[in-house]
């Protein structure tokens, strides 16, 4: 059962990576991020290394460990959310 929670909490966490990248290619384009956009930016791929060496560090974790990063996963996609909702407000005013 673990090795199920694992292995979804894996594959959401790459969805969410080819979306952070997705988006940032695609706002990027635009060019100038605030200094507070970029230092958001920097945390959310730090926060999204963290939760993948955690993932990557031994093929089976106990459950409660894997509860927490799945968690990780779905605070880290808040703050995406956030993060491009910000900067789609600054680009569209």
């Amino acid at each position: 059962m673990t090795q199920n929670i694992i292995v979804e909490t894996r594959q959401k966490l790459d969805e969410l990576e080819q979306r952070i990248h997705a988006a940032r290619n695609s706002i990027g384009a635009a060019g100038n991020f605030s200094a507070e956009a970029q230092k958001d930016w920097d945390d959310m791929v730090a926060k999204h290394s963290d939760i993948r060496r955690k993932l990557d560090a031994q093929p089976d974790h106990p459950v409660g460990v894997v509860e927490g990063l799945r968690y990780d996963v779905d605070t880290l996609s808040g703050a995406y959310e956030k993060w491009v909702a910000k900067i789609e407000g600054k680009f569209s005013a």
